[in-house]
């Protein structure tokens, strides 16, 4: 197996927990960030 894939792909998994952490917690009364956005159409507040 070649070596860059961990280079390649821990950064991708990182970012892309990070991302749903993000996304997923809830968010403050009257929040309207790009989270909240995604968060409403992903939940159909």
């Amino acid at each position: 197996m070649p070596e860059w894939w961990l280079e390649a792909t821990l950064p991708a998994v990182v970012f892309g927990l990070m991302f749903l952490v993000w996304v997923i917690l809830p968010s403050t009364d009257g929040e309207t960030d790009f989270a909240s956005k995604i968060r409403d159409k992903i939940f159909k507040k």
